[in-house]
């Protein structure tokens, strides 16, 4: 895959961003991909945001605390691609070939593809749905010591 750019998801920006057990792990990869361009699909911003607002309404971060956060993620200059036909049926095949209920996770994976890109996450679940038939290009937080 291409080594100037990366894909990275929602999950390990935000897990890198606030406390938790893989803060340490999220933080380390996002210093290993600090020369390459980041590219996002759009819906990154849409579940960056949900997740701050998710945490204010829980008490776990205050208003605040949570624009800081969403500043801080946005800061991280990543590269916006907008969805047209073509990914989304990428996606959407990618949905069905993982046997998924929700084509979120898929949008990542088709940007990565069509990209050439690495995609880098924090959802162990999304990486272990691959049962054994991950691709090259598609890395876990797990993977950094």
């Amino acid at each position: 895959m291409a080594n100037e750019i990366a894909v990275i998801d929602a999950s390990l920006v935000i897990k890198a961003i606030l406390p938790n057990p893989e803060f340490a792990r999220c933080q380390a990869v996002l210093a290993q991909l600090k020369d390459r361009r980041l590219i996002v699909p759009a819906l990154w911003i849409y579940e960056i945001t949900s997740a701050l607002a998710k945490a204010v309404h829980f008490k776990q971060l205050t208003a605040s605390e949570a624009r800081s956060a969403l500043h801080q993620a946005m800061s991280l200059g990543v590269q916006v691609i907008l969805p047209d036909e073509t990914q989304a049926n990428l996606a959407f095949d990618q949905t069905l070939q993982l046997n998924r209920a929700a084509a979120y996770n898929s949008f990542y994976l088709a940007t990565a593809n069509a990209l050439d890109a690495d995609f880098w996450t924090a959802d162990q679940r999304l990486v272990h749905s691959f049962q054994g038939n991950k691709p090259a290009w598609l890395h876990g937080v797990d993977e950094v010591n």
